[in-house]
């Protein structure tokens, strides 16, 4: 075995050292080194790695009822070291471990979501459709909220419903004795799809502007995902929003093709946090009116992404039944495979939580 002297023996510049130690052992003190140096930039990179995936744990869910003038469900999914049983409510097959007890020893961040759902306003909605992406994240440590937003009698009056119903839902999360004392209030996300994005931006401090959208809607027709039934006759010149009394201190948003021709720049001056915006290519909801708009009326910056698909590409692949009921929602056109972008965002929206919580 060649052996390398790391010390120097003899001045620089001495001939005797040079010949002492050959080209042979020259070439083997190169290897030595180059082994050690190897194997150091391999520890580092396996420490790096250690902290940087996240912990891995099986998905739990739960329903929890919150009192408001109108009761409702809220789903709440979580992480758990309970083997997962899947299971069915209604067409929807969830796979999750019902009613698990919450991993021990965990103080989880916590994620507030708010479904689509603003053509339906008075039938309300489910998170079922995302139940996927719900529990991706619970696996990935995070408790999840969602409620089943119940209907409101006209959207104006859901602007104001649905925050309150996120409120509340959180508050009745954090006083079930199975969750208060291992989820995290001080490290709030939230996330929305669709008017579930609108209610994302109001949670986060935002003030939405009736009177925006009506100027916005003026004289258009090819936003009727936005634009369809809102009175653009100067009726709502005046209908600037407020800053809603149930804002929450979120520290980061995720939101998914959200409805934002509801929000002029006054109106997001507080929404000042780590977003995450997406776009679907073929929405019918225009991007430039909603996506590209509010991504240039952020205060902060948001991370951009755009995925293959129309506006419902955001909901989970449809069971037979809901794709036979809802067919616009679930069929993709051709080429797009559903599965494969929800495995895509599921990745970038875990990773991008993690990094700011």
């Amino acid at each position: 075995m060649v052996q390398c002297v790391l010390g120097r023996p003899g001045p620089v510049g001495d001939p005797s050292v040079v010949r002492s130690l050959g080209l042979d052992r020259i070439a083997g003190c190169v290897a030595v080194h180059m082994r050690a140096l190897f194997l150091v930039l391999a520890l580092l990179v396996a420490g790096t790695s250690a902290q940087a995936d996240p912990q891995r744990f099986r998905a739990g869910i739960t329903r929890i009822t919150v009192q408001d003038a109108v009761p409702f469900d809220a789903l709440v999914a979580y992480p758990t070291d309970a083997a997962e049983v899947s299971f069915q409510d209604g067409p929807f097959t969830i796979t999750a471990s019902r009613d698990a007890q919450i991993a021990s020893g965990t103080r989880s961040p916590v994620i507030l979501f708010s479904h689509g759902g603003g053509g339906t306003i008075k039938a309300g909605g489910s998170p079922f459709p995302y139940a996927a992406l719900l529990t991706s994240l619970a696996r990935e440590g995070f408790v999840v909220i969602a409620p089943f937003h119940p209907g409101s009698k006209r959207p104006r009056e859901a602007l104001e419903d649905r925050p309150r119903q996120i409120h509340k839902a959180l508050d009745a999360m954090l006083a079930d004795p199975r969750f208060a004392t291992h989820a995290d209030p001080n490290r709030l996300g939230m996330m929305g799809f669709s008017y579930g994005g609108a209610v994302a931006l109001i949670v986060a401090g935002g003030a939405p502007s009736l009177a925006h959208l009506a100027a916005y809607c003026r004289d258009r027709t090819d936003d009727p995902m936005a634009c369809d039934g809102v009175p653009t006759d100067g009726s709502l010149a005046n209908a600037v929003g407020k800053r809603s009394a149930d804002a929450l201190a979120v520290k980061t948003l995720v939101l998914l093709e959200p409805f934002g021709s509801l929000f002029g720049r006054d109106g997001l001056t507080s929404v000042d946090m780590p977003t995450l915006l997406y776009r679907a290519e073929s929405s019918a909801l225009k991007a430039e009116g909603n996506i590209i708009a509010l991504a240039a009326a952020l205060p902060h910056p948001p991370r951009q992404e755009t995925v293959p698909g129309g506006h419902f590409i955001f909901f989970g692949p449809c069971p037979p039944a809901v794709e036979a009921e809802a067919p616009a929602a679930c069929k993709d056109a051709p080429r797009v495979d559903r599965a494969s972008v929800h495995r895509r965002i599921e990745g970038e929206i875990g990773y991008f939580l993690r990094r700011n919580l």
